[in-house]
């Protein structure tokens, strides 16, 4: 019965001995790799997509589009704002009575006036939608990535174009910029 008893406070004694955690120590080189990693351009990928529409200024504003994702990538609100009036500006200049490309405009005159990032990125949504629809049917070579985040917007979702199948989401930027999944290939 004393073994027993002995074994027992033994037991209790090691089990409440309070164990040190591990130190863990990053080396300067380790952190110096991630902070310049961080500090490039998220947007950036592998390899992207070559594609060309029946019309010039479709291939121009596209273009356009991808730099203006790129921008809401890299959380850059004052680029997505410059980018959104130069787009404008372009579409207004090339031919901006059609109805299709007002609709466009009016968006990113919003965008171009917002400070704000979220504001941008809700009104990004719209511009996919318009630009999806001006380019759907008009790819003479390449295709167009459609992609979606089902998290955007408290769970809603939203889509956006891109010229890779990497993901670099412009609705979360570095938050979560590789959430997302390919939902079509527009050729």
């Amino acid at each position: 019965m004393k073994t027993a008893f002995y074994i027992v406070l033994t037991l209790i004694i090691f089990s409440c001995k309070q164990s040190k955690e591990a130190e863990v120590i990053i080396a300067p080189s380790q952190v110096e790799d991630v902070t310049q990693e961080i500090a490039g351009d998220l947007n950036e990928t592998s390899g992207t997509i070559p594609v060309t529409f029946e019309l010039e200024y479709i291939n121009a504003i596209y273009e356009s589009y991808l730099d203006l994702k790129a921008a809401l990538v890299n959380t850059n609100a004052g680029d997505v704002a410059s980018i959104a009036s130069d787009i404008e500006e372009m579409i207004k200049e090339m031919n901006g009575t059609d109805q299709q490309l007002s609709k466009l405009t009016s968006f990113l005159e919003k965008m171009a006036a917002s400070s704000e990032v979220k504001k941008q990125r809700l009104l990004f949504e719209n511009v996919t939608d318009e630009v999806e629809k001006l380019l759907s049917g008009k790819v003479t070579s390449g295709k167009v990535i459609k992609q979606y985040c089902p998290m955007a917007f408290d769970g809603k979702g939203a889509y956006w174009l891109s010229n890779s199948k990497e993901i670099r989401n412009p609705y979360f930027g570095d938050k979560m910029l590789k959430c997302g999944v390919v939902d079509i290939e527009i050729q």
